[in-house]
């Protein structure tokens, strides 16, 4: 089985030839790299086409230079729709993969035929890529990864059945990979390997890291959450219960109004929103952590208002 790995690039010339050194130094060959790069400004593309050109594998590379950024949802849709693999392996332009990782995944698609996804666990690495602890959180979905939350990298699909999906959805700025495993979970298995093939560099840059960056994951979560529960109900497949549903988004409200509050941006009517459904939707759930919410703000608006008297 061929695997196309797909590398959405945007600013990374400076990190992203680990990533490409890390796919040439794989066990198994029959890979392909596809890299579509979403209009960087700085000479990323120039640093890979100078790669490529002195690469012993030329021919395995596809660069597709967009001319104008439209975010990593849509640049992960093009390099889907340009990769010729049976596999399609998710590999970002600042992180790197185990020289196991593509055979290790191949082998149990080959041996699981109906799986849809496969995917382990990873390291967490520092600035430099170098390996601090293992992820601890990961495992396997026993129901549904809408409500457990595992599905990571090192994250593979079927290409026959990606494309029974939708895709990738091209509005998504962050949290893409989780909208198409939810598509991707109503089609087929899911598959978890629990060994550390991926490395997963925690750094300033890092498109989803930082606190106000997973507050925005988070809200392109509950959207992707939201078009799924639309979708199963009309097929019926992996379907949540409404108590499950109501408890899953409560709690993803809750940590948006948490995050808003310890955040820098200032307090908001979006703040308000997120606590009142988080209530709403679930009263009695985390009742000790909605009760710490609203003393937080109220004792934060004496402050701000505090403040303005002395003026």
């Amino acid at each position: 089985m061929k695997c196309s790995v797909i590398v959405a690039n945007y600013n990374h010339a400076d990190v992203i030839l680990v990533a490409l050194r890390s796919i040439e130094a794989q066990t198994y060959d029959n890979w392909e790299v596809v890299i579509v790069d979403d209009a960087s400004t700085d000479n990323s593309i120039e640093v890979v086409q100078k790669f490529i050109s002195s690469s012993e594998h030329k021919e395995k590379y596809k660069l597709v230079p967009l001319s104008k950024n439209m975010g990593v949802g849509h640049a992960k849709k093009t390099a889907s729709a340009h990769s010729s693999g049976d596999i399609i392996a998710i590999c970002d332009p600042d992180d790197a993969i185990h020289p196991e990782a593509i055979y290790r995944v191949v082998q149990l698609h080959q041996a699981n035929q109906q799986a849809s996804i496969v995917y382990t666990n990873y390291y967490f690495c520092d600035a430099g890529i170098k390996p601090k602890q293992i992820r601890k959180s990961a495992g396997s979905i026993i129901h549904s990864e809408l409500k457990e939350d595992k599905v990571s990298a090192f994250a593979s699909f079927k290409s026959r059945l990606y494309l029974k999906t939708e895709g990738f959805d091209s509005s998504f700025r962050l949290a893409e990979d989780k909208d198409l495993f939810y598509k991707l979970e109503e089609v087929g298995d899911i598959i978890y390997l629990d060994e550390p093939l991926y490395y997963y560099r925690i750094w300033p840059r890092g498109i989803s890291q930082g606190f106000d960056a997973y507050v925005r994951s988070r809200d392109y979560r509950l959207i992707a959450i939201k078009n799924a529960v639309a979708r199963r109900k009309a097929s019926g497949v992996k379907q949540l219960k409404p108590k499950e549903l109501r408890t899953l988004l409560a709690g993803i409200h809750l940590l948006q109004a948490e995050g808003i509050l310890y955040s820098d941006k200032p307090i908001s009517s979006k703040f308000v929103k997120h606590l009142a459904k988080a209530i709403l939707l679930s009263p009695s759930a985390n009742l000790k952590r909605k009760i710490k919410t609203t003393f937080l703000l109220t004792r934060a608006k004496r402050g701000i208002l505090g403040l303005l008297g002395k003026r």
